[in-house]
């Protein structure tokens, strides 16, 4: 493989663009390996757990499946990344709306309110020699009327989001105020992925 050449076991095309601002050259190897039988479950937020450990939890089953499926296609040895994004208020994980109503009822929790957003970005060519990264960033929105909601909510933005929004697209307008990683917020934080990367043998400057 060539030097700027990674695996990304994701299928966020968020994600793949930022890598590819980065110069990364991204071969996206996500597939339906719960389905395939190597970590079932592994998604169900454990009794007790917190919104960072989960998050971490998951993104490590996600390198793994990485690992797994690049093998498993014959591909060469070359860097794997995998992340997971999860949204909290308080000890509440948002996930991705499974429909309108869910995605309302995330908006409506988080209007004029302060609410977290944790990315977990893992990367290495082996588990072994995985290296792990957590950004935390901390987003307030402003008060968000029913309206706005519910127009917000038509376009279909929210459905393959945490927390049922996404900052960088028509949510940016109902952020009063981010302390963090606007990257992190979107799904892959750059510095953190690029700290990642550089010990697993893919710097951005080289």
């Amino acid at each position: 493989m060539a030097e700027k050449d990674i695996y990304l076991a994701s299928k966020s095309p968020r994600r793949k663009a930022l890598l590819e601002q980065l110069g990364y050259r991204v071969t996206v190897i996500a597939g339906n390996a719960h389905t395939a039988g190597y970590f079932p479950g592994d998604e169900e937020r454990l009794a007790g757990e917190s919104p960072e450990a989960y998050v971490r939890r998951t993104a490590r089953t996600k390198f793994a499946e990485g690992l797994a499926r690049r093998d498993a296609l014959g591909l060469p040895a070359g860097p794997v990344l995998a992340a997971d994004t999860v949204v909290s208020l308080g000890d509440e994980v948002l996930g991705k709306p499974a429909d309108a109503e869910e995605a309302k009822a995330f908006l409506h929790r988080l209007s004029g309110r302060v609410h977290l957003v944790q990315t977990t970005v893992v990367a290495g060519t082996s588990f072994e020699d995985a290296q792990e990264r957590t950004s935390t960033s901390s987003v307030v929105f402003r008060a968000l009327s029913d309206e706005e909601i519910d127009a917000y909510v038509a376009t279909g933005e929210p459905f393959d989001k945490a927390g049922g929004y996404g900052i960088q697209g028509l949510a940016g307008v109902f952020v009063e105020r981010i302390d963090g990683s606007f990257t992190g917020i979107m799904g892959l934080p750059v510095r953190e992925a690029a700290e990642v990367l550089a010990r697993a043998g893919r710097p951005v400057f080289s």
